[in-house]
């Protein structure tokens, strides 16, 4: 599990116990104020740790729900369109804006770490509005795994969803697309 050095200390240890945990082995320090109690904590858990409002999306959401065998070269996070830059190579940052962010977030457990993530609905929306963006391979793979499990989406949520994007647009290529 990764921590913040602040979470280290609410939970009751001070700092010369961190440090002789750390020499110990029985914790380590990942890079300034995180800690894990694992030598190498996945990238995940870290990049979870430190954007803890970011929510995986596009490449990165599609993968892990076996949309696609295709692993993606970045972790794909959607933040608030006003929020800082993050500043990592294994980043790829979509602004969203504030009213949009929330909707289809879901949590899920990934390589024992706790994410957020879009449930299967607003992955569905964000695959037709990113479709121009989309390599044409990863957006017939990920269209085509769709259709196979249409049975088991919740429309009604989907067309909730598409309410606050543009609905004509989107549910129509849905209705054309997958069904």
């Amino acid at each position: 599990m990764v921590y913040y050095y602040k979470e280290l200390l609410e939970s009751g240890l001070n700092r010369y116990q961190i440090e002789k945990k750390v020499v110990n082995n029985e914790l380590y320090k990942i890079e300034k104020g995180i800690y894990s109690n694992e030598e190498y904590p996945s990238e995940l858990a870290i990049i979870t740790k430190k954007y803890s409002k970011a929510i995986l999306t596009l490449n990165s959401a599609f993968f892990y729900y076996e949309l696609t065998d295709k692993i993606p070269d970045y972790y794909y996070l959607a933040t608030d369109k006003k929020a800082r830059n993050i500043e990592n190579k294994s980043i790829k940052q979509i602004f969203t804006k504030k009213e949009l962010l929330d909707i289809g977030l879901t949590k899920m457990k990934i390589e024992d770490t706790e994410v957020n993530i879009y449930d299967k609905e607003r992955m569905l929306i964000e695959l037709i509005r990113y479709k121009s963006k989309l390599p044409y391979e990863l957006y017939k793979e990920v269209l085509n795994n769709y259709r196979k499990i249409k049975d088991k989406l919740n429309f009604i949520k989907l067309y909730k969803y598409a309410q606050n994007f543009n609905n004509s647009y989107i549910m129509k290529n849905i209705e054309t697309e997958v069904m």
